[in-house]
């Protein structure tokens, strides 16, 4: 199974209901984000994603979530292990801070 699907899946068991953010177009970001792969290309993923970070109310575990799906989606290595890096200062989920380890390992050097 896939990094976004498995990340996908817990989202929406341990993550959903932590987080008011409100902007013109949040669902389809949301949507974007965390259902994107494969439908569109991934620098409008990145776009989604980043828009939530940016609007979130605060930081907290399901911006961690988005912090990852955006390390997923993206080419840049540099800005994939800052993602991964800040995931894992916010992610709460172990399952979600072992995925965002491997995406910090795959993307930090050093």
């Amino acid at each position: 199974m896939s990094n976004r699907i498995f990340l996908s899946i817990l989202l929406v068991c341990f993550l959903a209901p932590t987080q008011a953010i409100a902007y013109d177009g949040l669902k389809q970001d949301f949507a974007t984000c965390t259902q994107g792969s494969g439908k569109v290309a991934n620098t409008i993923i990145v776009k989604a994603c980043t828009r939530l970070i940016d609007n979130a109310a605060k930081q907290n575990s399901l911006t961690g979530y988005f912090y990852a799906l955006r390390a997923i989606a993206n080419t840049d290595h540099a800005s994939n292990c800052k993602d991964a890096r800040q995931a894992l200062k916010l992610l709460d989920n172990p399952d979600l801070i072992k995925h965002a380890r491997t995406l910090e390992k795959m993307n930090c050097k050093g």
